[in-house]
């Protein structure tokens, strides 16, 4: 659906990254990836004491389990601690400051997710450079959210829920996580491509404003779809959409936005590790490698597929472009839509 809104773009010298090619360039790694650890240090046996990899976000997010999961592999691998640091405040932007104010030194990593490129657009005055300040060094994983709306919703397709909000502005509510949030910036988005004007309804937790649309106290919500799909599945919740370019395996039989009428639309909830901003380069190729190593594991697969998640491995130049192109996307959505944060 498109009332010829200019649509979003990645920015004019920015060109789309292609997956296949980047995970190509990780399947090229054979030497790396394959050594045992020892073999890869270049220089002083790494790590000789525990790492810290700080998640700027709470406990029970997709994040925060990612994070688990890479540290409890590479710990197995190192034979020294990853210890999982949360550090919330400010929608990421606390545990983000952290990271980048630490020593380059391999010893503090950090793990950000999408909301850092959505903080970016956001915030006019951040502590630190979105990009410049860190050191992008591995894109994990990714996980979709779903369009959901509660059984009530005279609306059986993405295309009738757009056509309702555009004949009735501010008819059709909508929760969150709370205003900026990557739930909030999913509708939003979706809102301003289609053309039409929902009422956001802030909650202070994403679990409050999924109680609220099972509840159906608001009509609609965007949210991750491995905490959308078992009330799918129930038949407590009807899924319109998901957000990414390809159908979730979580609903295979549900459409993506683009598909289900709002062309173009795509957003997906990543993460990757990154470092300081100034780590030496060997040593960076030595984490690399060691972790894309333990994700393409095929223990590391199922257990990310448990999370509703998706590997997706990016190396550090294409991690940074997207990272970049994000910015981008974002800001255009916060300026066109007048998003505040919190």
């Amino acid at each position: 659906m498109s009332d010829g809104l200019e649509p979003i773009t990645n920015g004019d010298d920015m060109k789309p990254i292609k997956r296949r090619t980047a995970l190509a360039r990780l399947a090229a790694w054979p030497v790396l990836g394959l050594l045992a650890p020892s073999a890869l240090a270049q220089g002083p046996t790494f790590p000789v004491r525990p790492v810290r990899l700080i998640v700027p976000y709470g406990p029970g997010t997709v994040s925060d389990a990612s994070a688990r999961l890479l540290a409890e592999r590479l710990a197995e691998a190192w034979g020294v601690g990853v210890v999982v640091e949360n550090l919330t405040g400010a929608g990421g932007v606390v545990g983000a400051q952290a990271i980048a104010k630490a020593a380059p030194d391999g010893y503090t990593l950090g793990m950000l997710a999408s909301n850092h490129a959505m903080n970016a657009a956001l915030y006019g005055n951040l502590p630190f450079d979105a990009v410049k300040d860190f050191q992008p060094l591995l894109h994990t994983t990714y996980n979709q959210f779903a369009f959901c709306v509660h059984p009530s919703v005279p609306a059986q397709t993405l295309r009738e829920l757009m056509a309702l909000a555009k004949a009735k502005p501010d008819f059709v509510t909508y929760s969150s996580s709370g205003n900026g949030g990557s739930p909030h910036l999913a509708m939003a988005k979706l809102a301003y491509m289609a053309g039409v004007q929902m009422l956001h309804v802030p909650y202070k937790t994403n679990g409050a404003g999924v109680t609220d649309l099972l509840s159906g106290q608001v009509m609609a919500m965007s949210t991750s779809v491995s905490v959308l799909a078992p009330h799918v599945n129930s038949g407590k919740l009807r899924a319109l959409a998901v957000s990414g370019n390809a159908r979730s395996p979580l609903l295979p039989n549900v459409p993506t936005a683009s598909e289900a009428g709002v062309t173009g639309y795509t957003m997906t909830n990543w993460n990757g590790i990154v470092a300081p901003a100034g780590l030496p380069a060997p040593l960076a190729d030595r984490l690399v490698a060691d972790m894309a190593r333990v994700m393409k594991d095929p223990r590391t697969l199922e257990k990310v597929a448990a999370l509703g998640a998706e590997v997706e491995l990016l190396a550090a130049d294409d991690f940074e472009r997207k990272l970049r192109q994000e910015i981008v996307s974002w800001t255009q959505v916060v300026k066109a839509t007048g998003v505040k944060a919190d």
